[in-house]
């Protein structure tokens, strides 16, 4: 029907949504300093960890070649250490509702 068909859309745009990764951004020294979850961009599909004089650098992106201490990952907030969980959720909900 129609508004099954709505729905499975509308679950594929939100399922779009969530695919977008999610990095952890800020500045951290000896331990201290501020590490933000943020949503990157659809255009970014990594996260990357650089280190410079014994500061660590947190960013959505991967590591531009210029920085030769820089690790990029591509998973959810991998470079902080968090769980990929809930976006498995959303997508797992996501393919059962569309089916019926």
């Amino acid at each position: 029907s129609a508004k099954m068909l709505r729905t499975c859309l509308f679950l594929t745009f939100l399922l779009g949504v969530c695919l977008s990764i999610k990095c952890y951004t800020g500045v951290v020294k000896d331990g201290e300093g501020a590490k933000v979850k943020l949503d990157c961009t659809d255009a970014i599909d990594k996260c990357s960890t650089s280190e410079i004089s014994g500061v660590t650098t947190l960013a959505c992106g991967g590591c531009s070649g210029l920085i030769s201490d820089c690790e990029d990952c591509s998973s959810d907030y991998c470079n902080g250490g968090a769980s990929v969980l809930p976006a498995m959720a959303v997508i797992i909900s996501s393919i059962v509702l569309c089916m019926f």
